[in-house]
């Protein structure tokens, strides 16, 4: 029985005043939900990377027609089809920290225990231990099934024992009858015996997991390509690499009463596509010229995949904050987590209340200023403004797994109305029916920032049809519309109105838009144009992971560049002079915790040493 009860408490992932659980519905609505031990998540070795390369494909597309045939020879002739780029120790140990950063935040001690050292991470800083304790000896390249079982052999060879003897001395009568004080010279004592300092007895006797991550091949391209839309500002060629990696991180539990580490489950995280890019002014062909841009890609890549792992790593209640609400106002209330826990600016929390034995949903909020509660005995609380739904005093709040970004689509209608084309008088364009594909990220919780609270970053591409016909009476033709493409990015604001899930919207965007037109006797007109458009709307947060959307702007071109090629071939190229309009859109928003080349933009997680 006392086995039991030791296991069930070294099993409990907790932080502060907070705590993860099994099953949320024993649990009520009062102040019995506080009590907490910090502990330590163990984690073997250094991400195993299936293969310790990554072969891209090399894709042109600079040239058209006779030209591409040419280079594809040359490319081939040189070895210039196939780029492969190697992922080296030093680059595994750093990506390794990266990595484990993300997924396991400070909300725990973390033991990460490598080939070569041991480096103990708490929330005050990290260090590298001097210690006996077994070293893993796992090598890359190896396949997931062989991973696996290294690991668990490992485990249960080295670890386990040593855990199994650690919890037999908080067993002992002895221990258990010590003050505080000698308790601590006990444990140095019998750790010495076991080879082990101090410390690392100590964080060892806290945990209850350890973790393992194996990641498969990491897919990806390279290509050269013609600047397009807003890139042509910077150069008029561009390489790019894309890459991405799915870890397979490895979870085991220690079953105190057999004494061996079990298998817990896996969580198969995603980076998503992360793209980096270089400028180029002419096309180069030479794989060394690009090891840069392909070590700048692989660090973003694993960094996505450590983010969107650490969140799916909170769906698992042993893993997410829960805590009590308190100081309930109107429209805010506070929790005593905060910086020690990892909690970003702008982190939603789900409000539950126990109803008859069952936990019942009831809102959302999102943390707006994090308190700094690393301190022994702290009771600082972050405060929190309700989203949507209510909340009463010590109802539950539960970690959401968020990664602040959003994807959408969107309906709409976009003027753009032509009067002048290339020094022509013109008349058409109209109103284009438009759909987009939409990327929403909300900057506070990216990077931690109460400055850029609710401040969210807008990404976002589409196209459209149905415009009127070009009349350039001048020239003689009436042209019709054939395709019109935009892209590009916007910043706004989200004000919330009461606790309702409505928000208002005010913000600005920067596009670029080309539209293509073609005549009855095959002359062509084709338009860009750089367009700023103010806009304001509304969002309506159905839950902290589902929004519909609207918005109305007024896009104003501050830029553009027109071609006519006539039938006979003759181009008359200048600028376009347009009407401005109201444009319309409306959509609706999911969070999927894919986050690709975003990672970028992420600060590191909270930590105690950067916030004092």
């Amino acid at each position: 029985m006392k086995k039991s009860i030791f296991t069930l408490t070294i099993c409990l992932a907790l932080t502060g005043n907070v705590f993860a659980v099994e099953n949320t519905e024993i649990l009520t609505s009062d102040t019995t939900q506080k009590k907490y031990e910090r502990k330590t998540a163990v984690s073997i070795g250094e991400l195993e990377f299936q293969k310790t390369y990554v072969r891209l494909p090399v894709i042109d597309n600079t040239k058209k027609g006779t030209a591409n045939v040419i280079t594809s020879i040359i490319r081939s002739a040189t070895g210039n089809t196939l780029y492969t780029y190697p992922v080296t120790d030093a680059q595994i140990e750093e990506l390794t920290k990266i990595f484990y950063e993300y997924v396991i935040t400070q909300r725990f001690d973390k033991l990460i225990i490598l080939p070569e050292q041991v480096i103990l991470m708490t929330k005050m800083g990290e260090a590298m231990l001097n210690t006996q304790l077994p070293q893993p000896s796992i090598p890359q390249g190896i396949g997931f099934n062989e991973y696996k079982a290294k690991v668990e052999r490992y485990l249960n060879s080295n670890i386990a024992p040593i855990m199994k003897k650690l919890m037999e001395i908080t067993l002992d009568q002895r221990y258990r009858e010590l003050p505080e004080q000698e308790k601590a010279t006990f444990i140095t004592q019998k750790a010495k015996e076991l080879g082990l300092t101090a410390e690392v007895a100590e964080k060892l006797m806290n945990s209850g997991f350890a973790f393992a991550t194996y990641i498969p091949n990491i897919e990806g391209a390279f290509s050269l390509n013609i600047s397009q839309g807003l890139e042509k500002l910077t150069a008029p060629y561009n390489a790019k690499i894309s890459l991405q990696a799915k870890p397979i991180l490895l979870i085991y539990k220690f079953d105190g009463d057999k004494g061996i580490f079990t298998f817990y489950k896996k969580i198969k995280g995603d980076s998503g596509a992360t793209i980096e890019t270089k400028p180029l002014n002419a096309p180069i062909y030479n794989q060394a010229f690009y090891q840069d841009l392909f070590n700048k890609v692989l660090f973003t890549t694993v960094k996505a995949a450590a983010i969107n792992t650490g969140m799916k790593l909170k769906e698992d209640d042993n893993f997410a904050i829960f805590t009590p609400a308190e100081e309930v106002e109107d429209k805010t209330f506070k929790a005593k987590i905060g910086v020690a826990e990892a909690i970003r600016i702008d982190a939603p929390f789900d409000v539950y209340e126990f109803e008859n034995g069952k936990k019942v949903y009831k809102g959302f909020g999102k943390a707006r200023e994090v308190a700094y509660n690393c301190k022994i005995n702290s009771t600082n609380k972050t405060k929190f403004a309700l989203i949507r739904g209510k909340v009463e005093e010590y109802d539950l709040l539960r970690e959401h797994p968020w990664s602040g970004v959003l994807f959408g689509i969107q309906f709409g209608t976009t003027p753009f109305t032509v009067t002048e084309v290339a020094g022509y008088t013109a008349d058409g364009g109209g109103d284009w029916s438009t759909f987009r594909v939409t990327i929403d990220a909300d900057l506070g919780y990216i990077r931690n920032s109460k400055a850029l609270s609710e401040w969210w970053l807008k990404l976002f591409a589409g196209g459209g049809s149905g415009g009127d016909d070009i009349n350039i009476p001048a020239l003689g033709t009436t042209i019709s519309p054939d395709s019109y493409i935009e892209g590009g990015l916007g910043i706004y604001k989200r004000i919330y109105i009461g606790t309702t899930g409505f928000a208002t919207t005010p913000g600005i965007d920067l596009s670029y838009r080309y539209l293509q037109f073609t005549g009855a006797a095959g002359d062509k007109l084709t338009i860009g144009a750089v367009t700023v458009t103010p806009h304001i709307g509304i969002v309506y947060n159905l839950t902290a992971n589902f929004e519909i959307n609207g918005e109305i702007g007024y896009p104003v071109n501050v830029s553009s560049d027109t071609t006519y090629t006539d039938i006979w071939g003759i181009q008359y190229t200048g600028t376009a002079q347009t009407e401005g309009g109201m444009n319309f859109f409306i959509g609706a928003s999911y969070h999927f915790g894919l986050v690709g080349s975003l990672s970028k933009l992420y600060s590191e997680p909270p930590s105690c040493r950067r916030t004092k």
